[in-house]
């Protein structure tokens, strides 16, 4: 009968620690037959990495998407990819702008004040920041989010928790998140699960009093971008994705890590596989399409995902009335495939 006893408390133990809630510190995984490979080059390929997060050794999926860049396919602090839109082993932890992994992400932290200075240099608690002032509230817009190690931390960049996986490893841009949902055709929670990401609905937690939101309905995942109102973010509600939201850096949201690659990109490759060439890149507004396949369409969006009114004529793009910056260019080929690649309008 004691012993009875003792496995039925034993079972509970075990249970109770390794059962999550919206609100729970984030379970980790151990490495597990992960060989550190990357994904093949064709959109859905899997691969997984292994580093340290929380102080613990953990292995994370990775997978190539159809934007042809290598991501990681779950969240920052979750225990596995999701199984659902609302899988909550899925959601991961809730990172405030330009702050790394130092504990205030877990969803069980604590709430504390703003430190003085109001800035990574004031960071000495592993505390979520609210109230106000709110976190990092005086920003600048040339504040940036992409330092290697706490010790590099200053009053105007923050640290990269992406960096934890590898120096290749980075906070997506506005650009990344713009040209992953295109590719991806991401419109919502649910194209957003079904997408080769797999995104849950991790929610958001709030900058006022650390109160949580959405979760499970809608997701926000930080990119390395500032805006006028602090940070900039990939927000999916129910009828849009937009790459371009914005909100204060005391805003709690998830991490979706991209890795940065100097060999040529998948859509790259299909450029090639194809025999088409855009040129010349970067383009002062005339683009010619080289082609030895029929080409259905071109479209053009914007960094903040906006499709670009465009003139197409005799295999050239008129781009010359474009603002000077970054646009994705998608090629619709007569087979039903399309083809993506980064232009640069200078």
């Amino acid at each position: 009968m004691l012993e009875n006893l003792y496995v039925t408390i034993r079972k509970t133990c075990i249970t109770a620690i390794i059962v999550l809630t919206a609100n729970s510190v984030s379970a980790q995984i151990t490495p597990q037959n992960c060989s550190n490979t990357d994904p093949g080059g064709s959109a859905g390929d899997l691969g997984c990495v292994n580093f340290t997060y929380q102080g613990q050794p953990v292995a994370y999926a990775t997978v190539r998407g159809a934007d042809g860049k290598i991501w990681l396919q779950q969240n920052l602090g979750s225990s596995k990819v999701a199984s659902a839109v609302a899988d909550q082993d899925s959601y991961g932890d809730l990172f405030q702008w330009g702050r790394w992994d130092d504990g205030h992400q877990l969803r069980n932290s604590s709430v504390s004040p703003a430190p003085s200075p109001n800035n990574p240099v004031g960071i000495t608690t592993a505390s979520y920041i609210a109230g106000a002032p709110a976190w990092w509230a005086g920003f600048e817009s040339t504040d940036t989010w992409t330092a290697k190690a706490p010790e590099d931390a200053k009053d105007y960049i923050g640290v990269d928790p992406c960096k934890a996986i590898g120096s290749d490893w980075k906070m997506p841009s506005q650009a990344d998140w713009a040209s992953l949902i295109s590719a991806e055709n991401i419109v919502n929670p649910a194209t957003a699960y079904s997408s080769h990401l797999k995104l849950p609905a991790g929610g958001y937690r709030g900058s006022g009093s650390g109160d949580f939101t959405f979760v499970g309905q809608r997701g926000y995942f930080w990119s390395s971008d500032t805006s006028g109102l602090g940070g900039k973010y990939l927000y999916i509600g129910n009828i849009l994705a937009n790459p371009s939201a914005g909100a204060s850096r005391g805003q709690g949201s998830s991490v979706r890590c991209i890795k940065t690659e100097t060999a040529l990109s998948t859509s790259d490759i299909k450029l090639k596989n194809f025999n088409l060439r855009i040129s010349p890149n970067p383009t002062k507004g005339i683009l010619t399409i080289k082609a030895d396949t029929a080409i259905e369409s071109v479209s053009i969006i914007n960094t903040i995902g906006q499709k670009m009114d465009v003139k197409v004529s005799d295999n050239r793009i008129d781009m010359t009335t474009f603002s000077n910056g970054l646009y994705i260019v998608e090629l619709k080929l007569k087979n039903g495939q399309s083809v993506f690649t980064k232009v640069i309008k200078d």
